[in-house]
């Protein structure tokens, strides 16, 4: 007949399934059990199903080895080859009818002869077992004269073992409960049949269980400590090993469970950790921490004297309680306990700090380390906590810190102070960056950056000043690099991740924030400042933050600098329109008349020469009748650009009025003043001048050339030779350079 699932169940036992490590890992599982039996007990694996030679021994209990005179040597070799007298009988070709139907069979009584019985009988029976595998049971009738005694079934070889043994399927049915599960948990087979253990037994793991089957459907197996409630309501604590059973196609059907009751021997080891008196003494001697033990759960397990101190409860009233009592409501609300324990669970360690309650009510600061504790076999055992009161230190550290903060604000408020009273006193921008630079070294110490400035087409920003050990991005970029510029307001990034990081820093990993330098309407560039680099370049670390006081001291000194710069600027103008001919750029009369005087002055401590070249445009007013005044101004323009383009650094080219002009040459004698108005004249002829689309025709030239000291020592001599001399070269036909007379036979 076909054998019955609760009965095929327990014999499965003795068998594995591809899927869940091979046929000789089950086997060893059953070992422990069937080795027990009185009766042999032989697993055979049939290799090719069509041929009956491929039967191979995998499992043999020590009835068996006994009765065959075998030993695991022959494991993996097959029939012929460990009884070949079998071999020739039927006996192959029904261990494969079995193997094949699925259906087991009695073998009647076999008859056997050796040195030690010469009429000797077994009575055997063939079960059927997954991945094509027969069990073969059979035992020795010889002296018992039981000749009809039946071949024990698969359920009868189960109620012979100690251990709880039962099957489920695969929603935690129960469909198999053996006798000796009836007397650990006092429920019979009928109380449970269709039960779910996890419910009636109110199985609690250190793990969840729906972890546990997780790992099973994984691995094909599990085992570890439960605890279980018995029919009486007292728990006890299981050893269990668990197995998956597949049925032919490989679908996971169910599982088997064998559970060995460890209470005793648990309560023993607790009993013997607990009684470590050294170890006692050494948690209560502690006075200044709370030092305790929480079970995988968080219930309080040990309480030394310090965490009565610090937390006011006595141990009596706090063991068995959970360790959340401790946590404020707010933190119960977020789940932060359940947080601590998963995080020390998974990491090995969890040091937090935040405010606990105290058994009276009131909070204090507390540093609180979890360590999660865990056995040989890594499974967890509970966890570690101490916990210190750290309120005073706390407080004595933020007042620290406070003072800390104050002492940074004052020192930048001073050096902001000294800042803006250098900027305002720069005379120019170059002196002004300078001075910038020196001081956002001081003001920013753990801080990069650099001051840009937006080029007067408006079209790129440049880095004006750069400080700090790790400068990152650009040093030129185009304005809409900056999403300061674009805002036109303060820009900060922290997150990389961020979709609105600044093109111009070129993917560098640091926090940084862009202000825009604006005065009066005008945007006149910006100061960027970032965080250095935790680690060394390369390297995946944190980002340090700027801080909000970091970025509210970038936002004062960027309004310091624009307002320092907005000023120059306005100075600047204001200067230039003093001393500048607003037509052709050149310097105008006044500044002439001071650049004149000075010259001398220094020409005369020097004892080096000046020369001079006064310069007049030839029927400049023909220009004016026959083109107009804006033509006049168009070739004024022209000839100042010109002039200034042929003229030294030192040189200082002047605009007197109307058409006349005079060059100022430091330090050349009179030949060279003479040879270069030469070449200016010249020179004066090629400039093209186009009005309205049209040339209008070349300039000429007539110049009047004097030098210190020949020609004079004072400002008005030396003019008035330089008049006299372009006055002859007028009325020699224009178009020519006169070399003015030496002063005293002028006189």
């Amino acid at each position: 007949m076909k054998t019955s699932g609760r009965a095929s169940a327990g014999v499965t036992l003795a068998q594995s399934s591809q899927q869940s490590g091979g046929v000789g890992e089950d086997v060893r599982l059953c070992a422990g059990i069937v080795h027990q039996l009185p009766l042999g007990i032989v697993i055979w694996h049939l290799e090719n199903l069509k041929d009956p030679r491929t039967f191979r021994l995998i499992f043999a209990n020590r009835p068996a080895k006994k009765y065959l005179s075998v030993s695991d040597a022959v494991y993996g070799k097959t029939m012929a080859d460990i009884v070949p007298e079998l071999f020739d009988t039927q006996l192959p070709k029904v261990f494969q009818e079995v193997a094949l139907a699925g259906e087991a069979k009695d073998l009647g009584e076999i008859r056997y002869g050796d040195d030690k019985a010469r009429d000797g009988i077994f009575a055997g029976r063939v079960y059927p077992l997954p991945d094509h595998c027969v069990c073969l049971s059979f035992e020795d009738l010889t002296e018992q004269r039981k000749a009809e005694r039946p071949g024990f079934n698969q359920a009868q070889l189960l109620d012979l073992v100690r251990d709880a043994i039962f099957v489920r399927d695969m929603d935690g049915r129960v469909t198999y409960w053996n006798q000796s599960a009836e007397r650990m948990y006092g429920w019979t087979k009928q109380d449970m049949l269709g039960q779910s253990t996890f419910e009636v037994l109110k199985t609690d793991s250190p793990i969840p269980l729906e972890e546990v089957q997780n790992l099973l459907l994984r691995d094909g197996h599990w085992e570890g400590k439960l605890s279980h409630a018995k029919k009486d309501g007292t728990r006890i604590t299981v050893a269990s090993y668990w197995t998956l059973q597949r049925d032919e196609t490989g679908r996971p059907v169910g599982w088997f469970q064998i559970n060995e009751d460890v209470t005793e021997e648990r309560r023993a080891e607790e009993a013997r950790r607990e009684s470590e008196e050294g170890f006692r003494l050494l948690v209560d001697g502690v006075k200044d921490y709370a030092i305790f033990r929480l079970d995988p759960r968080g219930q309080v397990v040990t309480w030394n004297p310090g965490a009565s101190r610090i937390k006011g409860y006595l141990k009596e009233e706090i063991i068995g309680k959970h360790f959340s009592v401790f946590y404020p409501p707010e933190d119960i609300a977020s789940g932060k306990p359940e947080e601590v324990l998963r995080t020390a669970a998974e990491k090995g360690r969890c040091e937090d700090e935040g405010w606990r309650v105290r058994k009276d009510g009131s909070r204090f600061w507390a540093n609180a380390i979890i360590t999660a504790l865990r056995d040989e076999a890594g499974q967890l055992r509970g966890f570690a906590k101490v916990t210190g009161d750290i309120t005073e230190r706390r407080a004595v550290e933020k007042a620290r810190q406070e003072a800390q903060a104050l002492q940074q604000r004052t020192t930048e408020i001073t050096l902001l102070s000294q800042l803006g009273t250098l900027l305002h006193a720069c005379l120019t921008t170059e002196e002004a960056f300078k001075v910038f630079g020196q001081f956002a070294s001081r003001l920013f110490t753990s801080e990069s950056g650099a001051l840009y400035i937006l080029s007067p087409s408006r079209n790129v920003l440049e880095s004006a000043a750069v400080w700090g050990d790790f400068p990152a991005g650009e040093q030129v970029f185009p304005p809409d690099d900056c999403w300061a510029i674009r805002s036109g307001r303060m820009h900060y990034v922290e997150e990389l991740s961020s979709a609105i990081l600044c093109p111009h820093l070129r993917g560098a990993a640091v926090a940084h924030v862009c202000v825009p330098m604006t005065a009066q309407g005008d945007t006149l560039g910006i100061l960027h400042v970032h965080s250095n680099p935790v680690g060394p370049v390369g390297t995946k670390e944190v980002i340090r933050p700027l801080s909000a006081s970091k970025r509210e001291l970038a936002t004062a000194v960027a309004e310091q600098v624009g307002l320092a710069l907005a000023n120059l600027k306005l100075r600047e103008t204001l200067r230039v329109l003093s001393v500048r001919d607003p037509l052709t750029g050149l310097f105008n009369r006044r500044f002439m008349q001071e650049s004149l005087e000075r010259e001398l002055r220094r020409a005369a401590r020097s004892g080096r020469p000046l020369g001079g070249i006064l310069l007049d445009v030839d029927h400049f007013k023909q220009f004016n009748d026959s083109y107009g005044h804006e033509a006049g101004d168009i070739v004024l323009r022209e000839l100042g650009g010109f002039l200034q383009s042929q003229i030294r650094h030192e040189d200082v080219a002047c605009r007197l009025g109307g058409e006349e002009f005079l060059l100022i040459l430091p330090d050349t004698s009179l030949d060279v003043t003479r040879q270069r108005a030469e070449k200016l004249r010249e020179a004066g002829k090629r400039v093209s001048i186009q009005y309205g689309g049209r040339p209008l025709g070349g300039i000429t030239l007539s110049m009047g050339v004097v030098v210190f000291p020949v020609h004079g020592t004072t400002c008005d001599v030396i003019l008035r030779s330089a008049d006299e001399a372009l006055y002859q070269a007028k009325l020699q036909g224009r178009d020519c350079v006169v070399v003015a007379k030496p002063a005293q036979e002028a006189a």
